[in-house]
């Protein structure tokens, strides 16, 4: 057998990627010369393919950013932060990137927001195209028999991964289905050999066939192969199964999107109780496929670091770990075990004693009370001046730690060995037997008998206790894919079939969030539930953007006003106009080709390129 061309380098692809001209994102160099006899030695080709694996979880600094690591990074900036249910600090008109949620940047052609998830997702169907070439190439049925088993299951990885690059680059680049011209319209180049020569814009249709065909080889390899992946971080017939149902929903296939869902999570257990709120930081019997969770390489890089409710820059930055918008929390049903996650008025209520707990007897219109709420800081919650009874602060912070408190130790499922504190950082608030602020802490006795003072940073309106991170870097295993997805999947494919399966299957699901429920729903209303409910299970794994954009519904931001209860929790500055909110702004939600690619490529005809508006 022939092996080809194969290499390892995943290190300087995720350290030059984004910094080199032109073409270097689809060229990189090997890290050693491999002789052919090296090639044939089934280790090396495994060191290649966790090379890839490397680049969907490794610092990319070329952007000067400190949180650039790949499919997490992705999946927060790109899918959630441009969505309409999580509500970014960093992301938003008041921090680092004006115009990112309000997508000013989307159709600007020399743009950062553009051009990373662009040079990302070509740099892994760089690599991937590298090693399936190296093992006989593409559509080539003879040279994948005469591959050994580990060599049949690497290439079957190889063929999900390109899938899984082609996949996302469709949600961001390509058009909604029903303006694509039945699947004609041009959207990006097609690659699929190694090399860096102009490559034309391919139809959506081409590349749909493309990621179809790739995925039934690799399922055929696998099979083959009679081997299965070492670890989740890693590809395996589940998650081509899982891939393969994505791409079927941006295509309206939803028989395929049905069927390919239920195969994704066959092996596996929907999430229950115990899981939901274990803080997504580890592998559990729901997680198909998620990110690795060593902190080798990343330290203060991690997504956790920057988002998760305990991340070290979080508390350090005041800000960052996100917020649920009011609006989509309002739509969960009143029993909904999700509730839990998120910082909204109706917590007040909760706590218990109230007088010890909630002393100044806050109302839920104190979520629009400037006094406890700054409208220039993030909607922070643990803002004064504060109210004042018996010389002792018994305002918004009162509530605010109660609550924290309450979660980390009746809410919280996890392992605490992993979340041990650091410094006194606890989840959105520091700890300390000595240091006190008149204006923002609050003294208790923990459970050691010692007399502590919480004191908060910036906690948003609306903020999330559903990702933690291990200490001391916020490192997790924080999940690309799940089986709760998939039958979120199946069930939503299986409602616009109009198939009466599909209240049974989201009721499988729906039931282990909300206790004792039962669909009474049909029609849109089923629909419309189950969109609902997956926006809620998903919030912060990435989905949100690819998710309003196929379903074609309107890009609302209620922003938070002073004393309107009415209003929404959107941060001040992230209104939008009737244009902006529109399903055909910027150009359909459709990223731009970077400027990088198209004066490199010339085979590129930007006119081709339908334009909606």
């Amino acid at each position: 057998m022939n092996i080809r061309n194969l290499y390892i380098g995943a290190s300087l692809i995720a350290a030059g990627m984004l910094t080199a001209c032109s073409s270097s994102y689809l060229d990189v160099t090997p890290s050693t010369n491999i002789s052919e006899e090296m090639l044939n030695n089934e280790s090396v080709a495994q060191t290649a393919m966790s090379g890839l694996y490397e680049a969907m979880n490794t610092p990319y600094s070329g952007t000067d950013l400190n949180q650039n690591i790949g499919e997490a990074y992705i999946g927060l900036v790109f899918n959630d932060s441009m969505g309409i249910d999580y509500i970014s600090a960093i992301w938003s008109n008041q921090a680092s990137m004006p115009g990112l949620a309000g997508w000013g940047r989307m159709n600007q052609d020399s743009e950062f927001t553009v051009g990373f998830p662009w040079m990302y997702y070509y740099g892994l169907v760089g690599q991937a195209n590298r090693i399936i070439d190296a093992l006989g190439g593409t559509d080539n049925p003879a040279a994948d028999e005469e591959l050994s088993a580990t060599l049949k299951r690497i290439k079957a990885e190889a063929l999900t991964m390109r899938s899984h690059a082609y996949t996302k680059l469709m949600s961001m680049y390509g058009q909604r289905w029903e303006q694509s011209d039945e699947g004609n319209a041009y959207c990006f180049p097609l690659r699929i050999v190694p090399g860096n020569e102009p490559s034309p814009l391919a139809t959506m249709n081409a590349v749909f066939e493309r990621i179809y065909a790739d995925l039934q080889t690799a399922l055929g390899l696998y099979e083959a192969s009679g081997q299965d992946r070492t670890n989740k971080w890693e590809a395996n017939a589940s998650v081509a199964n899982g891939i393969w149902a994505r791409a079927a929903l941006l295509k309206h296939d939803w028989r395929t999107a049905a069927d390919k869902a239920a195969a994704a999570r066959k092996d596996f257990k929907l999430m229950e109780e115990k899981d939901l709120f274990a803080g997504f930081m580890s592998d559990n019997d729901d997680l198909i496929w998620g990110c690795n969770p060593s902190d080798v390489g990343l330290g203060y890089w991690s997504w956790g670091c920057h988002y998760a409710a305990n991340g070290h820059y979080v508390n350090y930055w005041g800000y960052g770990a996100g917020a649920i918008s009011l609006d989509l929390y309002n739509q969960m049903d009143k029993n909904d075990l999700r509730r839990k996650f998120f910082w909204t008025p109706d917590k007040l209520a909760s706590l218990k004693p109230a007088a010890v707990k909630n002393p100044a007897g806050l109302k839920e219109d104190a979520f629009w009370n400037p006094t406890f709420v700054s409208a220039t800081s993030f909607l922070n919650t643990s803002n004064g001046p504060l109210a004042k009874k018996n010389d002792k602060n018994t305002g918004m912070i009162d509530a605010l730690i109660s609550w924290l408190t309450d979660y980390h130790n009746d809410v919280f499922t996890g392992d605490r060995s992993l979340i041990v504190p650091e410094d006194g950082f606890y989840n959105y608030y520091f700890l300390t037997e000595t240091v006190k602020d008149a204006k923002k802490s609050v003294a208790f006795k923990a459970a050691d008998g010692k007399r502590y003072f919480g004191t908060p940073c910036n906690v948003p309106f609306g903020a999330q206790c559903k990702f933690w991170g291990y200490t001391p870097f916020g490192n997790s295993m924080l999940p690309w894919m799940r089986a709760s997805e998939m039958a979120l999947t199946e069930a939503e494919a299986l409602a616009e079939l109009g198939d009466a399966n599909a209240a049974a299957v989201f009721t499988e699901f729906q039931k282990l969030r909300v206790p004792g429920y039962t669909c009474t729903s049909t029609g849109d209303a089923l629909l419309n539930e189950i969109r609902v409910s997956r926006r809620v299970e998903l919030f912060g794994e990435g989905q949100n953007f690819t998710d309003i954009k196929r379903w074609n519904m309107r890009h609302e931001h209620r922003e938070w006003k002073a004393n309107d209860k009415t209003s929404g929790n959107w941060i001040p500055g992230e209104n939008l106009s009737e244009e902006q909110m529109s399903v055909n702004y910027s150009n359909g939600w459709r990223f731009a080709i970077p400027t990088r690619e198209w004066q490199y490529n010339t085979a590129i005809d930007l006119s081709l390129l339908k334009v909606i508006n």
